[in-house]
């Protein structure tokens, strides 16, 4: 969802090749290794993930299970091997590394270390979290680029995103109580063009945060998307995600997550934009 818009807006910059699984198994050591000396590549940029959270709690603590190896293995052979070709690795995380509680609460800093157990984190989480650990250690050049809530005004058959979720629960009249007590950030994915291709282009490492300039609740900026999708007040239900973290059998994810980007903005010399001016540019491209 994420990748291919990448793809679609980045070409003008740079020579592109998408794969998928059919093309190369990240999770086959010998095959990332076979297909990066056959393949020549400045960059390589590793959008691939496990990324249904509630998916991978099902295989909590597997090693052996798909989510672990997609996630953390095949970040380690990417790494590995660009490392050997001496190619610059930029690798796609997310805030869901950190546990975004009362005790741990973000929103976290570029800087801000990294949990070394997984009290309060999912599995998804926790995985994205070992990557980055993997990725950092490797000794590639490699950039690390965490964003949330990812959402986009081009169609995209295969997945919806939030916002896209919320216009069809509204159109259908289906609209549920949203969140309040949640902080995050969002990002509109075309804004993720311009400082993802100026980390590439000028091959800048460390650790970036790609989001819109402030946070939110799901409740704020939901209500605000469907107010402008709709042209009128919208009647919207608060909920808690504290109370729905308490049932039984419930993922944990961050209620206190978001990302602060004012390194990163200062490092790519680009300002970001607030999640509310992110949201007017959606609706005016759906």
């Amino acid at each position: 969802m994420v990748a291919s818009r990448f793809a679609d807006l980045a070409r003008a910059d740079f020579e592109i090749t998408s794969i998928d699984e059919k093309t190369l198994d990240i999770t086959d050591k010998e095959a990332v290794e076979k297909y990066l000396t056959e393949n020549l590549f400045d960059a390589v940029i590793n959008f691939a993930a496990f990324t249904n959270v509630d998916g991978a709690e099902v295989q909590k603590g597997d090693e052996s299970g798909l989510v672990y190896r997609l996630n953390v293995e095949g970040p380690r052979h990417l790494a590995g091997s660009c490392k050997v070709k001496n190619i610059f690795l930029v690798h796609i995380s997310t805030d869901f590394i950190f546990p975004g509680t009362e005790n741990s609460p973000g929103p976290y800093t570029e800087d801000a270390a990294i949990p070394e157990t997984s009290d309060g984190i999912g599995w998804y989480g926790w995985t994205k979290n070992r990557a980055e650990k993997v990725v950092r250690e490797s000794g590639v050049r490699h950039a690390i680029i965490r964003y949330g809530y990812p959402f986009r005004a081009a169609e995209y058959e295969l997945k919806s995103d939030w916002a896209r979720n919320l216009i069809k629960l509204y159109d259908e009249q289906k609209l549920y109580p949203l969140f309040d007590d949640q902080t995050q950030s969002v990002i509109f994915i075309d804004e993720l063009v311009a400082p993802l291709t100026k980390i590439i282009k000028d091959e800048i490492s460390g650790i970036f945060h790609i989001v819109s300039s402030d946070t939110t609740t799901p409740y704020e900026i939901g209500k605000y998307l469907l107010e402008k999708y709709a042209g009128k007040p919208v009647d919207v239900q608060k909920g808690s995600m504290e109370e729905f973290l308490k049932a039984e059998g419930r993922t944990p994810r961050p209620r206190l997550g978001g990302l602060k980007t004012e390194k990163t903005q200062e490092i790519l010399g680009i300002k970001f934009r607030t999640s509310r001016a992110m949201v007017d540019d959606f609706v005016a491209n759906l």
